[in-house]
Formats: structure tokens, sequence, C-alpha cells
């Protein structure tokens, strides 16, 4: 099967930090199948690459490349409030994303459109070649973009899957029934490896600390400053650890301005956006997701879980109806740095607990299907039935 991945982003080497879901997605259907992937490019990107058998062909739609401000930036509706630079920017971003895609899709037995702006992209391709298109919602466009555009492109899709709950249930509430529940890959040889946590926590400077770590993009949907916050009351009850935050994006400033005013700046490292999450992970006591709008099903949270790392989660959007608390993870009220702070305090000075939870990290990814072959078995069903349904 010839498989078209249309994405408005995707990481731009073999260690980058950007939605690095996304290269497993296609790596993973690549080990049987013939994938092809059309993205946006950036500084330094090159324009086609073969990856782990993904052939990656990349549009650029502003000059020079550096100005390009719509991805790569901390995603596109954050993008939208920093600057009139990348609204200007958007029709020409899928002006050249659809000439690419006519270009490498046509060649293809199917698409698959990551996000509804991708699957906007997608649809004249699908009217003229007449190419069935399964579209794949990550949030981002269902949270950024106007509801009558989502709606428009989402009800020309020939099915539509998603790894998020709430994203689901807000695609059927727009009348719109052919979306099923597929997991996101996750890189399991790299999370499930065996690490050398000695020479990680040397080449961190981690001696005798508890680690407690947040990994994620610096943005509101994600609020990295209720984790800051809850860093002080921490601090007041255990002086020996350190907290980690591995992430970039337009919080960053506001971070590090709280820092400096709770003088909490000894505790706190900063590494930056990096591909290597699994050694931070490696290192960790504690991992912390503290959305405010939702964790189900995050991929960083996963990512923890195969980790075995124990997790302390907010009670955002439809958490609580899959994790339990005290089973599968700690849960903790949303922006409340307090609660935050004492359920960390909690967690580090009870291993029973950590012990517990990050045991039955793995049986609940397996309770809700976030395993490859799982996964695998399931996208390329679907993919596989909007193929026949076309030719018949």
């Amino acid at each position: 099967m010839k498989i078209c991945i249309l994405a408005t982003s995707y990481p731009r080497s073999k260690d980058d930090y950007w939605v690095p879901f996304m290269h497993s997605w296609c790596k993973e259907l690549a080990k049987t199948e013939d994938v092809s992937v059309v993205t946006s490019g950036g500084p330094g990107t090159k324009s086609y690459e073969v990856r782990d058998k993904v052939k990656i062909s990349r549009f650029n739609y502003f000059y020079p490349k550096k100005l390009q401000k719509l991805t790569y930036t901390g995603g596109m509706k954050e993008s939208f409030k920093h600057g009139f630079l990348p609204k200007i920017q958007a029709p020409f971003f899928l002006l050249f994303f659809l000439i690419k895609s006519f270009k490498i899709a046509k060649r293809c037995d199917v698409i698959n459109a990551h996000w509804t702006l991708a699957g906007l992209a997608g649809l004249p391709v699908k009217w003229i070649y007449k190419k069935p298109i399964v579209l794949t919602e990550h949030g981002g466009s269902i949270r950024g973009l106007p509801r009558w555009l989502n709606k428009f492109v989402l009800k020309r899709m020939d099915m539509i899957t998603s790894a998020h709950s709430d994203m689901i249930k807000t695609i059927k509430d727009m009348g719109i029934d052919n979306v099923v529940d597929v997991k996101n890959f996750l890189n399991e040889e790299k999370f499930l490896r065996k690490h050398d946590v000695k020479t990680i926590k040397k080449n961190l400077n981690i001696k005798n600390e508890f680690v407690v770590t947040f990994i994620g993009r610096f943005e509101d949907l994600k609020d990295p400053l209720t984790f800051v916050r809850a860093i002080l009351y921490v601090a007041k009850k255990i002086k020996n650890i350190k907290f980690i935050m591995v992430g970039d994006g337009h919080l960053k400033k506001d971070i590090e301005s709280e820092i400096k005013k709770l003088g909490i700046g000894n505790y706190v490292y900063i590494p930056g956006p990096t591909f290597d999450v699994d050694k931070f992970l490696a290192v960790s006591d504690v991992f912390v997701a503290c959305s405010a709008v939702e964790n189900c099903f995050s991929t960083t949270i996963l990512e923890a879980m195969l980790s075995k790392v124990p997790c302390i989660i907010t009670k955002a959007g439809l958490t609580e109806k899959f994790f339990i608390h005290g089973k599968d993870a700690y849960l903790v009220k949303k922006k409340n740095p307090e609660e935050l702070g004492n359920a960390t305090i909690t967690m580090l000075n009870n291993p029973i607990i950590r012990k517990k939870l990050s045991g039955n990290g793995l049986k609940f990814l397996e309770r809700y299907g976030f395993r490859n072959r799982i996964i695998k078995d399931k996208i390329v069903g679907v993919l596989n039935s909007v193929i026949k349904n076309k030719q018949s």
C-alpha cells in the first residue's frame, strides 16, 4: 500500500524535538508499507530526504526561510497571537502545501492527513485524483481553527481517526460519525531500552537529589507556570531536589521571570527543547503533566509510563475518566500549585506509591491499546477499508 502522509509539521531531523510522534507514526507504517510525507520546511531543512524508509518532501511558503513563522515556533494558534507576519503567511502556506501535495499524492493509494489544516490542503487532491483521505486529528486544529472550517473539512473525509477522546466527542457533536479511536504510535525502542543512568546523572550534575520532570511546550495549553509555582511549596520541605523543565515556547520568558521572582533558580534546570527526553525520564523520580485543558492522551504522559516513571496529572478534561487516582497516576486539581506541590512531596516521601504507579504504567498502556502492534493493525485496517470503499 502506498500512503501519502500530509502533515503541517514534522521532525526536521532525526534528533528533532518537534512533534516526534509524527515520525514514530510514519516509521512504523514504513516497516511494511510505502510511505511518503509532505510537510513544511524551515531553516536548515532539506527539501527531500529518506529517513527510516520514510520519504519526506518539504515545501517552503515564505522567503527567506528564516522568516517562516507558522510552524516550528510553538503551534500555529500561538504563532497567530504573536505578530502580523504569521497571519499574512497563511494563504501562502496553504498554496504551497497544496502544490507539493498534488505532486507527491498522485502516486499514492490513500492519503493520511494529520490535523484539519492538512485535510483542507488534501481536499483538492482527493477530488481531482479520486484518492481517499483518512484524517488523523491530534487536537491543535480543532482548538485553533473556526468550528465552521473544521466541520467543512471533516465532513468531506472518508474516515477520521484520533487518539483523543475529547476530540472524538467534539467531532461527533458536529454530526460527523465516521470517526474511530486510533492511538498514536510511541517510540518503544527508545523508551523501553536500558539507559546508563549513572552517566546521565553525571552529565546533568545530579548527585543525591530527587528529580521531578516536566516535558512539554511552554504554552498555556500545558500550563508550565503552575509547575513552576508548585516548586516553591516542595522546596520548603525537600532540599535535595532538582526540577527539570524540557521544552520551549512563547511562555519561556514568563517562566524564567517567575523562577527569578520566587527565588527558586537553584532548584530548576531548563535544558531547552531536546529529542533526548528519554534520558531525562530515565533519571526522573516523578513526571508531572499539569494541563488545564486535557491530558488524554498526552504523548509525554504515555512516554513517561513507558519509561516506568510515576506520574502526577491534573484533573483536566476527561483525565478522571481514564486515569484512576492512586492506581494509574496521582491526580490533582488543575491550576493549583499548592496541591501539586503537596502531591509531589507525598510521592517523593513514599517510595511504595512510586513503585506501585511505575509498575502500573505498562498495564495502563496495554489496557487502552497504546502498544504499537495494536495501533498498527488498526490504522492499516482503516486505510485498507477506505481504499476498498473507493474502488467499489
